[in-house]
């Protein structure tokens, strides 16, 4: 094949990949506009008194890992021990921490061991150490775990062997959590229609520079650096025009992780979260709807569109390259082991519609940057740029992607109650109009970097996130 047939095959497969990816955000606009338009209508997370006064609630089992989260530890935990519902337990795991995490736990809520009840469960876990129960009267729903360490995935399963409830909702030790999340997480299973609610996740919002008080968000204040304000626009953009959207469509894959609550049943139908892969979020939402197709029984995964769930992000580039090398790395293992549902029309949708597009537009997108930044070089080198119609192409692709995130922003901002006065929306419009520049080729090169890895099975882990904790107030 000739050369300039060769060019203008990548200029074509560049425009089509662009033009399609284009088209999928502004349906995204269009779905998530029209899914919270909808969850206002119904009133689904707006009936917290409605809610607590019924007297049919679902038992819930709030399970929290831990590992080295001793400067937050006991902020997340009094924040957990806060939530407004009349049955759930707590159940923290700490996994194993080689710091003063445990030691904090058993200072401040005066625990003690206990004899362990017999296990509901049977999924196979790292060996448990100790169970501790509080004394203190106003914390008898607290149980703590102590195993050996496991992993994310296997301390999850460790709470969730030990849970007797009809719910999990599974988080982080590090996350703060709005005090009525449980309240209306739980409604959509109340709300259910003809179809079994399999998983239901939160929005996730970045609470670094923020105000906390006893595990309570007091004030919600953007972060301090560039950094950490970009990843608000981005966990904005995601949640909204991604999460929000798919969830219209009952195309959701993935429900975050850090905030996600299922039923029991389901959990232990498939062995709960695969202990195997650094990507448990996605590969358990992508397993359990892959159980529900075997069992041909109808299925929802829900997304409701509130921030519940406060994070601590990365506030520096080598803590957040790790983070995002391991995400990558999470991706390619659950593609790779979920492989065969991929275009498979026994699966309907999810093996044709929705598997494919995280192939192409979630796993492919680092990887066609990356091509198209070689390829970018490479014309300049042989003479093939126009450099006018390059410049004016980057400058094109460069306001879409601030449009999309402007689209967001004011989206949350007038639906939600947060981020909400000119000094919020300013400081967040900058940021936006900054990541193509500063924060948008370091995801790549992270990507990449986890492919590279899973490419030459090169061992890599989680990774240490370093925690620095929130601001207290005075």
């Amino acid at each position: 094949m000739e050369i300039p047939l060769l060019k203008d095959l990548a200029n074509f497969s560049f425009l089509i990949y662009g033009a399609c990816l284009t088209s999928i955000y502004f349906l995204g606009i269009f779905l998530a506009n029209r899914g919270i338009f909808r969850s206002k209508r119904r009133n689904v997370f707006l009936r917290s008194k409605d809610v607590i006064s019924a007297s049919d609630l679902p038992h819930v089992t709030l399970i929290a890992p831990a590992y080295n989260e001793g400067p937050t530890i006991i902020d997340n935990v009094l924040s957990l021990l806060l939530l407004k519902y009349p049955y759930y337990d707590l159940i923290v795991v700490n996994d194993g921490s080689s710091d003063d995490s445990l030691e904090k736990l058993i200072h401040r809520f005066k625990l003690v061991p206990t004899e362990p009840e017999s296990l509901k469960g049977v999924i196979p876990t790292a060996k448990l150490r100790n169970v501790y129960k509080s004394t203190l009267s106003h914390y008898t729903n607290l149980t703590v775990v102590d195993k050996e360490n496991g992993g994310r995935s296997d301390a999850v399963n460790a709470g969730i062997n030990i849970a007797s409830s009809e719910l999990i909702l599974c988080t982080d030790a590090d996350c703060i959590i709005e005090e009525n999340a449980i309240i209306k997480m739980v409604t959509p299973f109340l709300d259910e229609e003809g179809k079994e609610i399999i998983a239901c996740g939160g929005g996730i919002g970045v609470a670094n520079g923020s105000v906390i008080e006893n595990g309570v968000l007091k004030k919600l204040k953007l972060p301090r650096n560039l950094l950490g304000r970009i990843q608000v626009v981005e966990y904005i953009r995601a949640f909204l025009l991604g999460r929000m959207a798919w969830g219209e469509v009952n195309g959701l894959l993935l429900v975050s992780g850090a905030f996600g609550m299922y039923p029991r049943q389901r959990l232990m139908e498939i062995g709960g979260f695969d202990t195997n892969t650094i990507g448990e979020d996605f590969e358990l939402c992508v397993r359990l709807r892959r159980h529900m197709e075997n069992l041909k029984k109808p299925y929802k995964v829900i997304y409701l569109p509130l921030t519940l769930c406060w994070t601590e992000a990365p506030d520096n580039y080598s803590i957040f390259v790790k983070q995002r090398d391991r995400w990558a790395r999470g991706l390619w293992e659950t593609l790779k082991t979920q492989g065969k549902l991929i275009g498979n029309p026994n699966y309907r949708a999810m093996g044709m519609l929705f598997l494919p597009y995280w192939v192409i537009f979630e796993f492919g997108a680092p990887l066609i940057e990356f091509a198209g930044l070689l390829y970018l070089l490479l014309s300049g080198y042989m003479g093939w740029l126009n450099w006018e119609m390059a410049l004016n192409l980057f400058l094109f692709v460069y306001l879409l992607g601030c449009l999309f995130s402007t689209a967001a922003v004011f989206m949350y901002v007038n639906n939600f109650n947060e981020y909400n006065n000119f000094r919020h929306i300013s400081g967040l419009l900058i940021a936006a109009y900054l990541e193509p520049l500063v924060f948008h080729p370091v995801l790549v090169f992270a990507s990449i970097k986890g492919y590279y890895k899973m490419l030459f099975n090169i061992k890599s882990g989680w990774g240490t996130m370093t925690r620095k904790g929130f601001a207290q107030s005075s």
